[in-house]
């Protein structure tokens, strides 16, 4: 498989377990936008269902669209829990 595969295979697995918190780790980042697409309609499902996702992910569009907090880490450390603008402001500092 290539490495889009095996992330569609895990990422159709994943969704389908009954779960009250599913964990991405860059999930998207090597699908195409069909991929991306069908994932972000997953995402609305999980939340209107009052389920959390955990999403890691150095996509600040997708943390702005999905994420109604955001935990900002630096070496391992964390720098802040804050809404989605002043977390990204904080990593963008950090990253500069």
């Amino acid at each position: 498989f290539s490495s889009g595969m095996a992330m569609r295979l895990a990422f159709s697995i994943a969704i389908q377990a009954n779960r009250d918190i599913l964990l991405l780790d860059e999930a998207l980042a090597v699908g195409d936008a069909r991929f991306r697409t069908k994932c972000y309609e997953v995402f609305r499902q999980i939340h209107a269902a009052g389920k959390t996702i955990v999403l890691v992910s150095h996509d600040l569009e997708l943390v702005k669209q999905f994420c109604s907090r955001v935990a900002v880490l630096e070496r391992g450390s964390l720098i802040t829990v804050d809404s989605p603008d002043p977390a990204i402001a904080t990593y963008e500092r950090l990253i500069s």
